[in-house]
């Protein structure tokens, strides 16, 4: 018996779909999927936490776990080290619903060492719409490209024709950066389109769980075609490189060396964004989304939200007399303004000994001798001019020069004030005026022309 000789072809270590090995290397994560919940693919995230969010839940399928280092993950997706912090920090955080979509458990050893910590990524609910696709996209894949693969097979799983500007919205791109999304998807082997075969001309779609031609294992750079880079079949008319835009640390601006960090010498003018209206050969700028504004001061005020004002029996029967002639208000003084009314009123009847009806007196008086125009802010009125307890001749029952209960006016405080009158008489001066133009001075004019007039 005979063997057959050795083919003359080599052996291939590498090749076949996606760039990987045979079939029978193929590691097993290759074809692993994972179910990717429609709030992240879909919803506010950036395209690499979508990417990273499938990475932790394949590694989370495993019987311990996600337990793979920061290091670790930025190396499994092909990133930096602080590009994986910052992705899991975004996870980390609170979503639009309040709850995050990555937890982190810290482990320690029975013997008192740390261990790695564990990841968890939010369970997906029951009805809860997703999209399963291989954990070899998220790897392959550019994350915005990711993304779309996303959308696209959850729009074949479940039988919905989708248009250009569909997914442009999802994406948050225009409409022909879309379009050449899909085709770079297309390109790479990732899907399949049928072009105007669906109802109403649609396209059509088939989303493989591999690629169907050798692509290269790292991905590409990001896709510049729409903005100044060599296209120029709709985008910038810019064909060259501008050192101005891309070298963040030698950027020159008006002529001189200017900063990364600004000296804010020169303010450029103010850009409109969503009201100009001469949009000229451009369409007009949209209006800035919720999530990219900054914080802006609030029109009003807050509204008081700390514990509603409380009194005990005996507070409230000092308190309820004394405001009892301005009743009707209260409801338009704040809650803080009313804390400091009740808190000055039990001031002066406990630390000072004024009775309580002196002071209702006052307030009843006050409130007959005010205005309803005057009336703008009661509690600031109530404050400043009705509980302060004023006199020259500092008796209990004089306020402002008034006597309590009977409202007539202090004799010692009007001797008081004579007396003051009296030391200090009126300045009876004569004024001086210029001979040539009037104008009045307090001092003699040399000449009898002022400085202009001379």
């Amino acid at each position: 018996m005979t063997l057959p000789e050795a083919s003359v072809e080599p052996r291939r270590t590498r090749g076949g779909a996606g760039g990987v090995a045979p079939a029978e290397t193929v590691p097993s994560w290759h074809r692993q999927k994972v179910k990717v919940p429609k709030r992240v693919w879909a919803g506010a995230y950036s395209p690499g936490a979508v990417a990273y969010w499938a990475q932790v839940a394949a590694l989370a399928q495993r019987a311990d776990g996600c337990r793979a280092h920061v290091a670790v993950l930025a190396s499994y997706m092909g990133d930096a080290k602080r590009t994986a912090e910052r992705v899991l920090q975004e996870l980390s955080a609170p979503g639009p619903d309040g709850e995050p979509e990555l937890t982190t458990v810290r482990r320690t050893a029975s013997d008192g060492d740390g261990e790695t910590a564990e990841r968890r990524v939010r369970a997906i609910a029951r009805g809860e719409h997703f999209a399963y696709v291989p954990v070899l996209a998220a790897k392959r894949l550019r994350r915005p490209l990711f993304r779309l693969y996303c959308a696209l097979a959850y729009a074949v799983a479940t039988r919905t024709p989708v248009t250009a500007a569909e997914l442009a919205e999802l994406l948050a791109v225009t409409e022909r950066s879309a379009r050449r999304m899909t085709d770079e998807l297309e390109g790479l082997g990732w899907i399949t389109v049928h072009r105007r075969a669906g109802a109403h001309g649609r396209h059509l779609y088939d989303v493989h769980d591999l690629p169907l031609q050798p692509v290269a294992d790292v991905p590409g750079g990001p896709d510049t075609h729409g903005g100044s880079a060599a296209g120029t079949d709709g985008g910038s008319l810019a064909i060259k490189e501008d050192a101005g835009l891309t070298d963040e640390s030698t950027t020159t601006g008006r002529g001189g060396f200017r900063r990364r960090r600004d000296d804010r010498k020169w303010v450029g003018p103010a850009v409109d964004t969503a009201s100009n209206q001469a949009g000229g050969n451009y369409p007009v700028a949209p209006d800035v989304p919720e999530t990219l504004r900054g914080r802006v001061r609030p029109s009003a005020p807050r509204a008081y939200a700390g514990p509603p004002l409380t009194l005990s029996r005996d507070a409230w029967d000092v308190v309820g007399p004394v405001l009892d002639p301005v009743a009707d208000l209260l409801p338009r003084c704040t809650p803080f303004t009313l804390r400091r009314i009740v808190r000055e009123i039990l001031r002066q009847t406990r630390e000072h000994g004024i009775w309580p009806e002196d002071i209702r007196d006052q307030v009843a008086r006050m409130r007959a001798w005010t205005s309803e125009e005057d009336l703008t802010d009661p509690g600031r009125w109530l404050l400043g001019a009705v509980l302060p307890h004023r006199s020259r001749c500092g008796r209990p029952n004089c306020y402002w020069g008034f006597l309590g209960h009977t409202g007539e006016p202090c004799k010692v405080c009007a001797e008081i004030e004579s007396a003051r009158r009296a030391a200090h008489p009126p300045h009876t001066a004569a004024w001086h005026e210029c001979a040539e133009c009037g104008r009045p001075s307090r001092k003699p004019i040399p000449g009898g022309r002022c400085r202009t007039c001379a």
